[in-house]
């Protein structure tokens, strides 16, 4: 496996860092772009990488805006969703340039799960979609609350940084990654109102238009999930007009699925799935 490092042009031409994980062959199957989840950054999708770079398939990521080597002018601040869409529109126009007629899939994990099935959903001509544990509940609320978040936004406060402080052993249950986890200093303690805001209104929208996603989809579930709602999944999964999608879930598993004990079925899974649609 090869990394590589680069940086690309996103909204408002803003030099956003990238990187990408390529097997060592010369004929690759498809090309995958993976959204990492919110307050993390790109490393974090290095492991599915790992798997899926020996299979033969290529892996890209980026840095969110205010995230790691991202951050621009505040950590963790996200100016609004539709500025991250375009930054995956234009990175995904990088891609295709180096994928030239293989297809590309986007995938995510938790808020990057949220943040694919949105593009999924706007770009019903993306080869595929791969969700794990996608953001269907908003524990971050605990911290301040949504009658909080109201009020901080109408006294002009949307750049106040509120604490986001997640506990690492809801994440995962394999002990030598959740020691990382914790030793990991690029992961934000803080993130801005305007930041839980814009999540907010996107699992708001993905909600309520969840059921207009087309493209071929597989979305993955953990059974004990602390940070997103499997019953509200479920019943959303249901309604989704794609003739092609998939449902799975994991018993037992807590809420990242590229990071769990169970990882490797995840990724066999998702690999499964990729034959059959590259």
């Amino acid at each position: 496996m090869k990394n590589i490092t680069k940086s690309f042009k996103g909204r408002g031409a803003q030099k956003l860092f990238y990187q990408g994980w390529l097997p060592d062959i010369s004929e690759i199957k498809a090309y995958v772009i993976a959204i990492h989840e919110l307050a993390a950054h790109s490393d974090r999708i290095k492991l599915p990488a790992e798997y899926l770079t020996e299979k033969g398939y290529a892996v890209y990521s980026f840095d969110l805006r205010g995230h790691y080597r991202n951050i621009g002018e505040m950590k963790g601040h996200i100016e609004s969703m539709e500025t991250i869409q375009k930054d995956i529109v234009l990175f995904m126009d990088v891609i295709k340039d180096v994928a030239r007629d293989k297809k590309i899939f986007i995938m995510g994990q938790s808020f990057g799960g949220l943040t694919a099935l949105i593009y999924a959903i706007q770009h019903p001509q993306v080869s595929g979609v791969i969700v794990a544990s996608p953001l269907f509940d908003l524990s971050m609320n605990k911290n301040i609350g949504k009658k909080g978040i109201k009020k901080l936004l109408k006294i002009g406060s949307a750049l106040k940084p509120t604490p986001y402080i997640i506990d690492q052993k809801e994440l995962t249950g394999d002990l030598k990654i959740l020691k990382q986890f914790l030793s990991d200093k690029n992961v934000l303690k803080e993130i801005s109102i305007k930041t839980v805001s814009e999540v907010n209104s996107a699992l708001k929208w993905t909600i309520d238009n969840l059921q207009n996603l087309l493209c071929p989809a597989l979305i993955l579930q953990a059974g004990d999930d602390k940070h997103s709602d499997k019953n509200l999944l479920k019943k959303l999964f249901e309604k989704i007009k794609s003739g092609d999608k998939t449902y799975k879930e994991y018993n037992g598993v807590l809420h990242e699925l590229f990071s769990e004990r169970t990882r490797n079925q995840v990724y066999q899974d998702i690999f499964v799935w990729l034959e059959n649609h590259k």
